[in-house]
């Protein structure tokens, strides 16, 4: 259910950027839209309501299999998780349709309404973020509890799956994190409905704003690739059948990301005008270094073993090449200098939002044999790459050579140079493609989940090394019938390889 609710949220936040596309495609496209509504909208769904609760949701089926475990350490607590997310997600929508907040997450500054005070629209929001950060806590709180106390004998952390691995540290640091989005959104509050000016007019407030409430002022804008590096891990070791090659630098590198995932709040004054969003600092663009050494692991792990083509495979792919696309117009942009700030949009298209969503998908086709006991079309499995990919690809692209020739970012309707005609249309050709993804990706998991499509998976399709191999698919309520001995971070491994003559004692 927190998958299903991600899921929608993103296709709502996704149509929000469809239409915001549409408008700049050509020159006198008018939809008559508000468009800054619309912007916020957009990156707020899309960046709040999807990504790290699609992790909490896949999480929260996967972690208690991959230690062996019956169920979550408090099923009643991550049940009143669940409904927060649902009721404070459709509060957020439910703002935007009512009005325009008179606060803007997707701005680096707090944007006052005429009244300089509080409306429907405003109090919607921030009961709703409220909920969701609730929910968030509670969640990362029962994850992290789950994977210390529950884990099957013979599991110590060292030998963590690398999903659970980087679920674990992921939730530490959220605990960290999210109380301070709390505090941000209550001074909020206190600000629109007492007439406080902390965030308004106020050098100090305006500091505090972006280390609290700004989308990308707080550690949530860089974890939620954390936990797609740690599934990228164990999808490439499964296919590759063997370990992964340098695993104990990976998982050091996973420790190092969340640590640097607060230099987020190192925010100065001028960040609001940062062009390479979210990593806007130094201290952040050192989270380069931890993703970098992941992904050499990834390849050197994929060169050494014996790795067998899979659609989950294509969207790590995907994901390397995306973020290496990131980081060279990032080398690019800071060589030939570039003013327009079309060339951020690009980049929190390409870096901030389309490579975890690579691995979000990436996870989802590799365990979908697990969770439904069928395997997905690899015809529509391949759509959905192709679509997703080039979605972000062509949309990270058009913004950069928009950014590259000057254009500015989020205006409704500028003048369409010979640039802009050129490369809007590029965006919106992203976009389309986005959407066809999402619905080849809709299409195939409805047709496996629901009517029993595809064909059967037994209960190790992928001859896995982890211990969610081990049990039926689909898991039945308590999980597993027999949790098997664990010798080391690879037990079904262990299994399959024979005691050699004269090794035993």
């Amino acid at each position: 259910m927190f998958l299903v609710g991600a899921l929608v949220f993103l296709l709502v936040g996704g149509a929000a950027g469809a239409v915001l596309r549409t408008e700049l495609a050509r020159e006198g496209v008018d939809l008559d839209i508000q468009y800054g509504r619309l912007l916020s909208l957009h990156a707020t769904v899309a960046t709040l309501l999807f990504l790290l609760p699609a992790w909490i949701g896949l999480a929260s089926w996967l972690v208690p299999l991959q230690i062996g475990a019956s169920r979550l350490a408090f099923p009643r607590l991550h049940a009143l998780a669940l409904w927060l997310f649902l009721l404070g997600g459709t509060l957020v929508v439910a703002a935007y349709i009512l009005g325009r907040p008179v606060f803007e997450l997707a701005e680096g500054l707090p944007k006052p309404g005429p009244d300089q005070g509080a409306n429907e629209a405003t109090s919607l929001a921030i009961m709703g973020l409220v909920l969701v950060a609730v929910s968030t806590l509670l969640a990362a709180m029962d994850l992290a509890v789950t994977v210390l106390k529950l884990r099957t004998t013979g599991l110590t952390l060292v030998r963590l799956p690398m999903f659970s691995w980087s679920v674990l540290i992921t939730c530490l640091a959220l605990l960290l994190a999210t109380p301070v989005f709390l505090a941000g959104l209550a001074l909020l509050y206190l600000d629109r409905h007492f007439g406080g000016d902390l965030f308004l007019g106020n050098t100090a407030g305006n500091a505090v704003w972006r280390h609290t409430l700004w989308l990308f002022g707080r550690p949530e804008a860089l974890l939620v690739l954390l936990p797609g590096l740690g599934a990228a891990c164990d999808i490439v070791a499964t296919h590759a059948h063997r370990p992964l090659l340098g695993g104990a630098a990976a998982r050091q590198a996973m420790v190092v990301f969340a640590a640097i995932s607060f230099a987020t709040w190192t925010a100065g004054p001028g960040v609001a005008d940062a062009l390479v969003l979210p990593t806007y600092s130094m201290p952040t663009a050192l989270v380069v270094l931890p993703v970098a050494v992941v992904a050499l692991v990834l390849l050197g792990t994929t060169v050494k073993g014996r790795p067998q083509l899979h659609i989950s495979l294509l969207f790590v792919s995907g994901f390397l090449v995306l973020a290496g696309l990131g980081v060279l117009n990032a080398g690019v942009a800071a060589v030939v200098g570039v003013d327009g700030r079309a060339w951020t949009t690009g980049h929190l298209h390409i870096v901030g939002f389309g490579a975890p969503t690579m691995l979000f998908f990436a996870a989802l086709y590799h365990w979908a044999p697990k969770m439904t006991g069928r395997h997905p079309s690899p015809k529509l499995g391949g759509a959905a790459f192709l679509g997703l990919f080039g979605g972000f690809a062509l949309l990270g692209l058009g913004s950069y050579l928009l950014g590259y020739d000057g254009g500015p970012a989020r205006l409704q309707d500028y003048e369409f140079t010979a640039g802009a005609t050129t490369f809007n249309p590029l965006g919106f050709l992203g976009a389309l493609m986005a959407v066809l993804g999402l619905a080849a990706f809709a299409l195939d998991f409805l047709r496996i989940a629901l009517f029993g499509g595809g064909e059967e998976a037994g209960d190790d399709p992928y001859e896995g090394l982890t211990l969610e191999w081990a049990a039926p698919s689909p898991p039945p309520p308590q999980n597993f019938e027999s949790v098997p001995e664990v010798r080391s971070a690879q037990p079904l491994l262990d299994l399959r390889t024979p005691v050699k003559s004269g090794s035993r004692g």
